[in-house]
């Protein structure tokens, strides 16, 4: 069951870095490349530090066991609703589709929107770890 959800995981991941590929059309392969892997970075960065503000108070093995799963599972969704939108966006301000006005707009909605998803996250991890540190507390017993 383990190896069937990491592969799971694994697939999803795969299918959003496509579908950033997909999305950044008419931009040069090795651009595309750079955008994609920098996105990854900086979204699993961020991850990273929320569930590490979000873990404290929390077991430290659940922590340290689940940390993995847990940021890989949502890291798809942050790059769809952030990484993408952004990506989009720089795009549009690059080929001359949107005035800068505009694009500052757009870019202070997509921020607003991403601190929504991070703060709905904190939560979500919190509550995911406290869980975890539940059910093994009522194994244990």
């Amino acid at each position: 069951m383990e190896t069937a959800i990491i592969a799971f995981i694994i697939i999803i991941n795969l299918a959003t870095i496509l579908v950033v590929y997909k999305s950044l059309s008419n931009i040069e392969l090795k651009n595309k490349i750079i955008l994609i892997v920098i996105g990854e970075i900086v979204m699993y960065v961020i991850l990273f530090i929320l569930y590490g503000i979000s873990s404290s108070g929390v077991n430290e093995t659940v922590v340290n066991n689940s940390r993995q799963i847990i940021l890989f599972t949502i890291l798809p969704i942050n790059i769809i609703c952030i990484e993408l939108p952004l990506m989009l966006t720089l795009k549009k301000l690059q080929q001359g589709d949107i005035e800068n006005s505009q694009f500052k707009k757009r870019m202070a909605i997509c921020l607003i929107i991403a601190v929504i998803i991070l703060v709905l996250e904190f939560a979500y991890i919190r509550d995911i770890q406290a869980g975890i540190s539940n059910f093994g507390a009522n194994l244990s017993k």
